[in-house]
């Protein structure tokens, strides 16, 4: 019985000689230096020999260091909230996740004044409670979180909206956000 020669598709055919580089000539595959995997290697190569040094190469050469990491975590929490809900309003969407948002721009979301409200509820159950412990007003902490939303989305958005199409499935920043808010509750 005579073997059966499979034919390629066009689109498996593609696929091959985009990752054949042509300048080689001798058919080495790109994939082998297009991986993940071979790139611990390559670092030790050429003198990176730790992770942390890795990453801090990448953050300074980064494409994104003039945008600025946490302004596209800041821009993603607002659009993934305002997604969910339609019709719902920026200033709702920043206290939704107004803890979270407070971290990233590097405040403590506990030395928050929250209004007028909030300070009557917690008079009553703290009778030494002080304004000058909360320096903040949450109005202000929005109005910086909008400014850096509306930067943001003026001046990059097509770099945001590529970088949110290839980060949709990482959360390390709001892992790491939930940890940080963890550790501040308990130093509460």
């Amino acid at each position: 019985m005579r073997k059966v020669k499979k034919l390629l598709s066009p689109k498996n055919v593609k696929d091959i000689s985009d990752t054949i580089p042509f300048m080689t000539g001798i058919g080495a595959y790109a994939s082998i230096f297009n991986n993940w995997n071979s790139i611990e290697n390559y670092s030790k190569n050429h003198g990176i020999y730790t992770p942390m040094a890795l990453r801090q190469l990448i953050f300074r050469n980064s494409p994104l260091a003039k945008v600025g990491d946490t302004n596209l975590e800041i821009a993603r929490i607002i659009d993934e909230d305002l997604a969910k809900t339609k019709g719902k309003s920026f200033h709702a969407a920043c206290l939704d996740n107004f803890r979270e948002l407070c971290v990233l721009i590097k405040i403590d979301p506990n030395t928050i004044h929250m209004g007028a409200n909030w300070a009557a509820v917690q008079k009553k159950k703290d009778k030494s409670f002080t304004r000058k412990n909360y320096p903040k007003h949450y109005t202000a902490i929005i109005k910086t979180v909008q400014s850096r939303y509306t930067r943001l989305l003026a001046s990059n958005a097509d770099t945001y909206k590529s970088w949110c199409k290839a980060n949709t499935k990482n959360r390390d920043t709001l892992k790491f956000l939930k940890y940080i808010l963890k550790k501040l509750d308990k130093r509460k």
